[in-house]
This record gives structure tokens, sequence and C-alpha cells, in this order.
């Protein structure tokens, strides 16, 4: 059986009981284990969404069917507005999610604003994304995080003071706090969300490196987010004639990733323009397959 984040958040005491009553059964189940899995993001499909060319009920089995990828994210931008706290069209998702043998790992909630005057009205809306969450199974909540300012220690201090609140929360709920860069200055840099993580040192409040919102430089801030990630948005707007992103070095950003230990998913997030959302992502799942090759 999969270890679930919420188990940990649960009993972390009777997992390292078992850990050490059954070390063969846990050592099979760890080297059974992809290294890496390969995740979509809704919102690489918004455009079809947006055009009622796919129902959200239906994106779990297209996503097998046209990528063989069964390690999904939800954006709640891509799902009936009315349905959102509908837990019977939340179940009927997570069923439809069953059938197709896909895991719904994350929930991709909206802006969580550090600033005095506004975090309270924020905190509020994010809230129930929780709620979502918990009945969708997902183990993740990805929140932006607005920092205030560009005075690292006042942004830091605010950051913190409205993420303790949410991170309680989301604990209560048995999900995780993921947050991802590009809300704001600070929080575009990952040395930063770094240090809000560690001021935070909250089981539920990890971060999720993307590499398309990360500012200064990709590499170094994507290097700086690997001791608090829980997992990654791989971010692709473009292709050049070869295949690989323009933006930004893949294999690169890979070996970071692998350096640090990460083990887990790599969850596609095609944003770009001049190809259509299913080759886009075919294409987008080839360059992270060629880049997990150049691993050692």
């Amino acid at each position: 059986m999969k270890l679930q984040r919420r188990q940990f958040l649960k009993s972390s005491a009777s997992i390292t009981a078992g850990a050490v009553l059954l070390p063969d059964a846990f050592a099979a189940e760890k080297a059974n284990q992809p290294r890496y899995q390969i995740g979509l993001s809704q919102y690489s499909l918004r455009a079809m969404f947006k055009d009622g060319l796919l129902d959200p009920l239906d994106y779990p089995a297209f996503s097998v069917e046209q990528f063989g990828i069964n390690q999904l994210d939800l954006w709640e931008g891509g799902l009936p507005k009315d349905k959102l706290d509908d837990k019977t069209y939340l179940k009927q998702l997570k069923h439809r999610a069953n059938k197709a043998k896909t895991e719904l790992f994350l929930l991709m909630s909206g802006v969580l604003d550090a600033s005095p005057k506004k975090r309270e009205a924020s905190l509020k809306q994010i809230l129930p994304s929780l709620s979502r969450a918990q009945i969708l199974r997902c183990e993740y909540v990805r929140v932006f995080l607005r920092a205030p300012g560009s005075d690292e220690a006042i942004g830091l201090a605010a950051s913190v003071e409205a993420l303790k609140p949410l991170s309680d929360a989301a604990a209560e709920k048995n999900v995780v706090i993921a947050i991802e860069p590009g809300a704001s200055q600070l929080s575009q840099r990952g040395a930063f969300l770094a240090k809000v993580a560690k001021k935070m040192n909250h089981p539920a409040c990890k971060l999720m490196p993307d590499f398309g919102k990360l500012r200064n430089n990709v590499y170094d801030g994507t290097e700086a987010m690997m001791p608090y990630t829980a997992t990654i948005s791989c971010k692709m707007h473009s292709f050049d004639g070869n295949g690989n992103q323009p933006d930004f070095d893949y294999e690169r950003l890979i070996k970071i990733i692998d350096k640090a230990g990460y083990r887990g998913i790599l969850a596609i997030e095609w944003e770009g323009h001049k190809l259509k959302p299913i080759p886009g992502v075919k294409a987008s799942k080839k360059l992270i397959e060629l880049s997990l090759k150049s691993l050692v």
C-alpha cells in the first residue's frame, strides 16, 4: 500500500514502528516504487475545458488514454464553479479517477496574500480548498504566496504569520500546503521561499518548485527549494527544433532535483500557445523522459 502523507501527519510513530517490525517488506516496497513518476496538471488542458471539448469528469480517463499518465493534479479553475463545493460532484470525480486507476494527488487553489490588511480575507478564500481536497483525497493543496513588499525580513515575518493558521487547518484536514513561486517579487525567489519553509518548520507546509515562475536564477532557486519540496511542477512554454525547452536546461534541472534526493512526481504543466494541449503535453512528457535518461 502506498504510504500517504496524510498517514504520516496522523501517526508518524506507528509508521516508524512498522518499519522496525517489517524492514524487509518496507525495503521491498521502496525498491518496487519508480524513482520518479510523471504527472499531469489539469491546467495543461485548460483550452479544452474552456471550449467544452473535455468534461472534467472525463479528465482522469482521458489522461490515461492519451498520455499514459495516472498521477493527476486538479485545477479549481478547470472545475465547474457551481460544483466546487458540491460534495456529490467531487465524490463522483474521485470515483471516476478511481475507475480510471488514477490518483488525484493535488488541488490547485488560489493566492494567499500575506499583507496584514488582506491576510484574513485571503485566508477565508483558501480554506474551502482544504475541504475539497479532503473529499477528493488529494494529498496537496497548491497555494501561491503573495509576500508583501521587497524587504525580505518584513516579507518573511508576514508570510509565516499568514501561513501558520492555514497550515494548522491543513493538518487538521490531513492535507499539505504546497507553496508555488510567482505571486510577488519576493515569492518569485526560491531562496526566499526556502527561508519561509525553514522558519515555518511545519509538517503541513512544503514547497513546489515551478521552473517557469522562478526568477533571477531558476537553477539556484530550484536547488534552494529542494530540502522543503513536496512535489514539482515541470513548466513548459515552447520547444526548439530538437524538442528542448529554450527557456531553461531540463537535464540540468533534473540533475539538481535528483542530487537533492527528491523522489516523487514531476508534473507536466503545459503553458504554451504554439502547440495545442494534446501535442503540447506529449512533447513535454517526451522531454522529461529524455532528461531522466541523462541520470547516472
